[in-house]
C-alpha cells in the first residue's frame, strides 16, 4: 500500500475494535499490510505509544496476558465499502494463526495472507 493517507485510514479503522475491546488503543508496528482490490490484511505488533511492548494491564485480557495466553500480535481483515474501511474479522493477541481460514470464510483473496 503506497498511499500514506489510505494507509493511515486503514490502520485507524483497524485500531477501532482494539480500542473498543481493550479500552485503550495500541500503536501498531506493521509487519504486513497487503491490499487486493477492496480487501486489506493487516498483521501488526501492538506497542505502547512510546514504542514499548503493549501492556494488557487494566484490560479484559490482563489475566490471560499474565499467564502467557495472549500475544502482542494483532491481525485484521478489512474491506472498503462506501464510507471507508470496515473490519470484517480481527484477532487480538492470538496464540496461533487465527487468520488461516479467513480467505475461505469471508471470500477474501488468498494472496492477501501470503507472508512477505
Amino acid at each position: 500500500m503506497t498511499d500514506q493517507g489510505e494507509r493511515a485510514a486503514v490502520i485507524e479503522a483497524a485500531r477501532g475494535p482494539v480500542r473498543a475491546e481493550l479500552g485503550k488503543a495500541p500503536k501498531f508496528r506493521v509487519d504486513q499490510l497487503h491490499r487486493d482490490g477492496d480487501w486489506v490484511f493487516l498483521l501488526a505488533t501492538m506497542q505502547e505509544a512510546d514504542g514499548q511492548p503493549f501492556d494488557y494491564a487494566g484490560t479484559p485480557l490482563a489475566e490471560a496476558a499474565q499467564q502467557g495466553f495472549v500475544s502482542r500480535t494483532y491481525a485484521a481483515l478489512l474491506r472498503h465499502k462506501a464510507g471507508g474501511w470496515e473490519v470484517v474479522a480481527k484477532a487480538i493477541g492470538p496464540s496461533d494463526v487465527a487468520w488461516e481460514d479467513w480467505s475461505r470464510r469471508y471470500g477474501a483473496p488468498a494472496k492477501l495472507f501470503a507472508p512477505g
